[in-house]
């Protein structure tokens, strides 16, 4: 007994102590760490996104200079949005902003690849914008590290390692996506296009004419006069939807628009469901969605809207056979869609999403180079 107090509790009140001043400095060890290890990971896929697309450059472009020092510099673009105090024409400036940035990506395309055709042009692109969607995560968690280690600020350092299974599961998704452009493999967002592909496999192909790097076709569908337009294939591209679809309403006099494309599922929701409603369903930063909902107030248009689950990581990775095989039940719902509308009126059906690998018309779904699950693997090994 000391003064008498157990030695016991004198000992365990010790230890408590200890721990208190030492939990903190514990604790952002162990979250410095893991975060440390996280960035050298995002840093070495930046590093491995760099040498596939510099590959490719050399395979399909034949630069003359080498291209790594070109795609070093493009790895800081960056674009700024418009102003937002001012609402009035915001889209209209978000709309130029967005063209001028396509151009410079096309820019930075020929000056890497100068010789590769349109088609593997447009994969380069989608394969640079991967690569610096993966570049741009790895520079910020490197910066809130760097800025943890400086003020020695533990809440940054947990709040970013609560994140971290997130933002990997993000990061290795758009980094399988990169690897699907550099390819030329469909991703999940192509599900669109793959169905109005299938639309158009019956098609003559002096029917099919090119629009803002979309294509447009006709043809008779059961006494209705269907028109369907898609990105243009099998390049990477989304195309300029708004625009293409707007000057459609206005030149052909369409009343039904049906538009087709990837939705973001519940956890919990299965893969590969198809559903319908009413609406535009586009993606993006809401600019082409804006442009077609202007000419839905003007005109007497009914809007329908077929969506094909999936989550945001498997939208931008290599279609899976989930998604795949969704298509044929998605096609089967935009034919009845079609249908609710009277004979001999005109039905506008948009495939919205990626066109990699995707060609313009898709006549055996074999065409389509998807991604092979662990049980295919396995059956054939």
């Amino acid at each position: 007994m000391f003064f008498g107090i157990n030695p016991i509790y004198i000992i365990g009140f010790i230890v408590f102590l200890l721990l208190i001043l030492m939990l903190p400095s514990f604790l952002r060890m162990r979250a410095m760490s893991k975060i440390s290890n996280f960035t050298v990971e995002v840093e070495g896929m930046v590093e491995e996104s760099k040498k596939v697309l510099i590959k490719l450059c050399n395979e399909k472009g034949n630069p003359e200079e080498d291209p790594e020092a070109a795609l070093d510099n493009f790895l800081e673009f960056f674009v700024i949005t418009p102003v937002e105090l001012d609402p009035n024409g915001i889209v209209r400036k978000f709309e130029k902003i967005l063209d001028l940035s396509e151009d410079r990506f096309k820019h930075m395309s020929s000056t890497l690849a100068p010789e590769a055709d349109e088609e593997w042009s447009s994969n380069i692109i989608m394969t640079i914008k991967a690569t610096l969607g993966i570049n741009g995560v790895a520079k910020m968690v490197r910066h809130n590290l760097e800025l943890a280690k400086k003020t020695g600020n533990i809440q940054i350092l947990l709040m970013l390692q609560m994140s971290l299974p997130m933002i990997m599961r993000t990061v290795k998704a758009q980094f399988d996506g990169m690897h699907a452009f550099s390819e030329g493999k469909p991703v999940g967002d192509g599900i669109g296009p793959l169905v109005a592909g299938k639309l158009l496999e019956d098609v003559e192909d002096e029917d099919i004419h090119e629009i803002g790097e979309m294509v447009v076709a006709e043809k008779d569908f059961k006494g209705r006069e269907l028109i369907i337009a898609r990105a243009q294939g099998p390049g990477a591209r989304v195309g300029k939807v708004g625009k293409v679809v707007t000057s459609i309403i206005n030149e052909k006099n369409i009343k039904r628009i049906i538009t087709v494309d990837a939705a973001v599922k519940l956890e919990g929701e299965k893969t590969g469901t198809v559903a319908e409603g009413i609406g535009v369903v586009i993606g993006g930063p809401g600019v082409d969605k804006w442009l077609i909902e202007e000419e839905l107030v003007k005109s007497d248009l009914h809007v329908d809207a077929v969506i094909v689950k999936m989550s945001p990581e498997e939208a931008i990775s290599q279609m899976t056979n989930e998604i795949f095989e969704s298509s044929q039940k998605a096609v089967s719902v935009v034919e009845n869609a079609i249908l609710q509308s009277s004979e001999g009126s005109k039905v506008l059906v948009v495939g919205v999403g990626n066109s990699c690998g995707i060609p313009v018309k898709v006549e055996e779904l074999s065409q389509i180079n998807i991604k092979e699950d662990k049980k295919t693997i396995k059956k054939r090994t």
